[in-house]
């Protein structure tokens, strides 16, 4: 039987709130949740006030779910379950998790960086797995709502807890930290995603770096050395009291040192120095940044005090997370393809990281939906991407998006390119075009919607059907 997350007498305690029906039953909780779709028996439903919707309009719905209790501010009376009444549900769950936070007594590690920080954490937890106890954020619940819901769902005895924070504006990182109070921050790098939001890369740097605020006593930093802002962090660390710096990158001076990774059809295989020794093991992810963060996950572990080998042979069953490369094979529209989904969301690092992983098997149809958040900046970043494009030769590129339409022009005479009006243009235009042993690449900005394609791609994908995995234009390896 599963533990109880929350006695009723500490949920009301941590929430500060009171029973609004005083006789009502307020069984111990088993989870957390916001979105009433996803309640489950025993869950407490926090009843959020959204830009879209209400929380409190979906009270009903929760009790349905068999919900143990909800925290609201405005109670719905003719629901059957137990509501804890609070001023401010947001600031009642940000105290929730305040409070497991505080009687939490395993590891900490908190994660962040411009990219990579959603499969770090994932690649950290499935390794620490295999030593104990392990919580971690879901899917990219880094802001001022899924960190503190991460806390509040935090087990007492759990042995390890991973969390992601991220951030749109300076402060942002300095108060999520100072809520997880991390035993180890990894910042993974420094990239041009918030360019809508900052003014240069220097400020993104400093605001990535306030994770150190909130660091414990003698915490340890883990930096990647290849980072041009590591001398900034490094700094920021050791200002905040951090007593170990770890390294990590290409840098031959980093204590995990990258030597090689060459890619294959599962993913890649990695060899690294560290501490002098060296240590080859496999990954499920593709692409060299995936390597790079790896050895700050082994960095992690180290710091920990566990043993890195057993660590690093876990990764190689470490799926990737959805949106963010991975590949899939089968038959689409009668045609044996190879999708590589990279549609979670892009930035100009991003983008090219993506690009760089490809060149050994480059894909044959690239759909790409624009980049955002990158302010005045967006028509240059746009239009850097293009030589990387012309040196993959793609047969075609679908673009979704104003400023990826934009750059089409820039295009080599022998790609062709389409301008498509929606998601719905795009997946016509793919049906239309596609052809036997295509590689089709999928990238953009979340909100940008290639996503969307990449769905309409999925729900029709007969991964039984597929005879082999295409391979076109070349090998299937890359060296760091």
């Amino acid at each position: 039987m599963t533990a109880p997350l929350w006695t009723a007498d500490d949920l009301i305690a941590g929430t500060g709130g009171t029973l609004v029906d005083p006789e009502a039953i307020c069984e111990p909780v088993l989870g957390i949740e916001i979105d009433s779709r996803n309640c489950q028996a025993g869950d407490l439903f926090v009843a959020l006030d959204g830009t879209q919707n209400d929380g409190h309009e979906f009270i009903g719905n929760a009790a349905q779910a068999g919900a143990a209790a909800c925290l609201v501010s405005r109670p719905n009376e003719a629901a059957p379950i137990a509501q804890i009444l609070v001023e401010d549900t947001l600031a009642s769950l940000a105290r929730l998790g305040r409070a497991g936070r505080a009687r939490f007594a395993g590891k900490m590690i908190g994660i962040t960086g411009s990219v990579g920080k959603t499969g770090s954490k994932d690649m950290l937890a499935h390794a620490l797995a295999a030593f104990g106890k392990t919580h971690a954020s879901q899917r990219s619940f880094n802001n001022h709502i899924g960190v503190p819901l991460t806390l509040a769902g935090l087990p007492a005895d759990a042995d390890f807890a991973v969390q992601e924070m991220g951030m749109n504006a300076a402060g942002e990182i300095a108060s999520l930290t100072q809520l997880a109070r991390p035993d180890i921050a990894l910042i993974t790098r420094i990239a041009s995603t918030h360019g809508g939001f900052f003014d240069s890369l220097g400020d993104i740097a400093k605001a990535k770096a306030e994770i150190f605020q909130g660091l414990a006593f003698a915490g340890t930093a883990i930096l990647n050395l290849d980072d041009p802002f590591y001398p900034v962090l490094a700094d920021a660390a050791r200002e905040a009291g951090a007593a170990h710096i770890i390294r990590f990158g290409r840098n031959d001076d980093a204590e995990f040192c990258l030597l090689d990774a060459r890619q294959h059809d599962r993913g890649m295989a990695v060899q690294a120095e560290i501490g002098g020794h060296e240590l080859r093991f496999e990954i499920a992810m593709h692409g060299i940044h995936w390597a790079q963060n790896a050895l700050g996950i082994l960095a992690c572990v180290d710091a920990l005090g566990l043993c890195v080998e057993t660590a690093a042979a876990r990764l190689a069953g470490c799926p990737t997370p959805k949106g963010r490369g991975g590949r899939q094979s089968g038959l689409y529209h009668d045609c044996n393809i190879t999708l590589i989904d990279d549609s979670y969301n892009a930035s100009p690092a991003s983008m090219r990281a993506a690009f760089a992983s490809m060149t050994a098997t480059p894909p044959t149809i690239m759909i790409l939906s624009e980049m955002r958040e990158l302010g005045g900046a967006t028509a240059a970043k746009h239009a850097a991407l293009i030589p990387q494009i012309n040196a993959l030769s793609p047969r075609l590129v679908i673009a979704l998006g104003d400023a990826m339409h934009d750059v089409l022009g820039l295009l080599e005479a022998s790609i062709a390119a389409i301008a498509a009006d929606d998601t719905a243009d795009a997946v016509k235009n793919l049906n239309d075009a596609v052809e036997d042993g295509d590689i089709i690449f999928i990238k953009g900005s979340l909100g940008s919607g290639s996503w969307r394609v990449r769905d309409v791609i999925l729900a029709s994908l007969d991964p039984a059907a597929s005879s082999s995995t295409p391979e076109k234009n070349g090998g299937n390896s890359h060296a760091a």
